[in-house]
């Protein structure tokens, strides 16, 4: 019976503070109504000498009630007071956290100019914060049209505020999207995604470059996507020489808005 459960309901509820053994208890409480620990024991295969724990546990948390008796039955509290009570818990503890962080003025060293991003959040993240300070220019090549399209909101605004500059490798690729594009031509799209270093191979998805001063790009490395973040000046610049000579006739093929 318990296999039948949504297995993501029990992740969901780990994700949100309980154990594994925890959240399979409260779902089978929650499933039988009221029930003895042996019950969700052999609901939930919480292993019988933990179940006793797991249960006391839950209730002093206030996830369950307790009836004493022979046998002593357990019975969940409703779930919406249940995930309302972790939401406010978590609320509170993110905004106290916040405040702690943004009190601390620790001394650092000079911050690193280069810096490596290595999740989907944090990528997708620093992407929209370096969006967010552009003032004259926004340069940028993409392979992945999904990537692109993550930021269609912010482009479609720094459009009219800025020089934006959009390269493609092929366009027929970015046709959904309401921009005008540049392509490059086959043999910079076949270079610029066959780096080999070290043995792995490295395929640029994204980059983009903030007023010649900052700039990220994105590319997979082997089976896993990571980014890399350079704010230092000499390197942008001749970053930025790179791609004044990508917009060059000879590498670009076609200047159009997709049909």
């Amino acid at each position: 019976m318990f296999s039948q459960i949504n297995p993501q309901l029990i992740c969901n509820l780990e994700r949100l503070g309980l154990t594994e053994n925890e959240a399979k208890a409260y779902v089978g409480i929650v499933s039988l109504r009221e029930a003895t620990a042996r019950e969700v024991h052999e609901l939930t295969n919480v292993p019988r000498a933990k179940i006793y724990e797991v249960l006391k546990v839950l209730a002093k948390k206030g996830y369950l009630e307790i009836r004493q008796g022979s046998p002593t039955y357990f019975r969940a509290v409703d779930p919406k007071q249940v995930i309302g009570k972790i939401k406010d818990e978590f609320i509170n503890c993110a905004i106290e956290a916040l405040d702690q962080l943004n009190e601390l003025s620790y001394e650092l060293p000079k911050t690193s100019p280069v810096w490596c991003i290595q999740s989907e959040w944090g990528i997708k993240n620093r992407i929209r914060e370096i969006l967010s300070g552009v003032k004259e220019e926004l340069i940028i090549f993409s392979s992945s049209p999904e990537l692109l399209q993550e930021f269609e909101a912010e482009l479609k605004k720094l459009e009219k505020s800025c020089r934006l500059t959009l390269i493609v490798n092929d366009i027929n690729k970015f046709e959904s999207l309401p921009f005008e594009f540049l392509e490059t031509t086959k043999e910079f799209s076949e270079f610029i995604n066959n780096i080999v270093v070290d043995g792995v191979r490295y395929d640029e998805e994204f980059f983009m470059m903030a007023d010649g001063k900052e700039s990220i790009g994105v590319h997979c490395a082997g089976n896993k996507r990571e980014a890399v973040v350079i704010k230092l000046p000499v390197v942008c610049f001749l970053q930025k020489m790179i791609y004044d000579r990508v917009l060059e006739p000879s590498f670009v093929k076609k200047d159009l808005k997709p049909v």
